[in-house]
């Protein structure tokens, strides 16, 4: 997580969101926002502002807040599983194999109700590539608002300097992290790579030749595409780091899988990044 910016108003309205928006367009030239992910809860009075902003932005919308809605009708732990994976299916089959199990577990309103939100916004099966982020929840947004939430009790002055002072402190902590890493891929990123190596011996492998794989896992097959970074499971599109499928092709050919995860998860990026650093407070 780099907060990036935040602002204080008197209430949340349109014309607050609207002041904010475009003031966050013209200080990071987000032009007509292609390329551009945004996630958010479900509050249309921002959304509204969000899509005549950025017309072309990619929105997510909080799992988390759909499954709480859905919930709301239709209860029980025996629900709940189905629901996340449905969510997290990072492929069409997949999730539409979900959908059909949930659709046993009640009338067909069950479906219904889930879908009023469009699948497009929360479920991995369908999120764009671009941004290298395959996330469905908001926890990210829930550690920021209760890292802050003592700074937040204060005076408007006092808080805003709380809150860049802790900016600051972190800013140096990741400095530190930095140090602490064994290796050129961050360790989150590596945590990922080392889990996918582990599943990709479930795996079995037929190659055509060339670049191209299919790769059996259960009761699927998936083809893989090394010189197109690419696999029918979504995983590697989505994320950036080689999905099991793709390691299980990559160990066929004796080639190092670590070469193939996306620069952002390298060092020099991330230095780079912490390399801005926060000034204090204007008062």
């Amino acid at each position: 997580m780099y907060p990036i910016a935040w602002a204080v108003v008197d209430t949340e309205t349109k014309h607050s969101r609207n002041w904010f928006i475009r003031y966050l367009i013209a200080d990071l030239n987000l032009g007509t926002s292609e390329g551009l992910t945004v996630m958010s809860d479900q509050q249309k009075g921002f959304v509204s502002v969000l899509m005549y902003l950025l017309p072309n932005t990619e929105r997510k919308m909080y799992a988390r807040h759909i499954w709480s809605n859905w919930h709301m009708h239709w209860r029980g732990e025996e629900r709940r599983k189905p629901f996340w994976r449905c969510a997290k299916a990072s492929f069409e089959i997949k999730y539409r194999e979900e959908m059909q199990a949930i659709s046993r577990l009640g009338q067909k309103e069950i479906t219904e109700d889930m879908l009023i939100n469009p699948p497009t916004s929360w479920c991995r099966a369908y999120f764009k590539t671009h941004s290298k982020c395959d996330i469905v929840e908001n926890n990210m947004c829930k550690t920021f608002n209760s890292w802050i939430l003592a700074a937040r009790h204060k005076s408007t002055i006092t808080m805003l300097e709380d809150i860049i002072h802790q900016l600051m402190n972190r800013h140096i902590d990741m400095i530190k992290f930095a140090e602490t890493w064994i290796s050129d891929i961050a360790p989150m990123a590596r945590t990922i790579l080392e889990a996918n190596r582990e599943y990709s011996n479930r795996c079995r492998v037929l190659w055509n030749g060339v670049n191209g794989f299919e790769i059996e896992d259960g009761g699927y097959t998936f083809v893989v595409h090394l010189d197109k970074k690419c696999c029918d499971c979504r995983l590697w599109m989505l994320r950036g780091i080689p999905c099991p499928h793709a390691i299980c092709a990559y160990y066929y050919l004796n080639v190092d899988r670590d070469q193939h995860v996306e620069h952002w998860y390298k060092k020099e990026p991330f230095l780079s990044l912490i390399a801005i650093s926060f000034n204090q407070l204007p008062i």
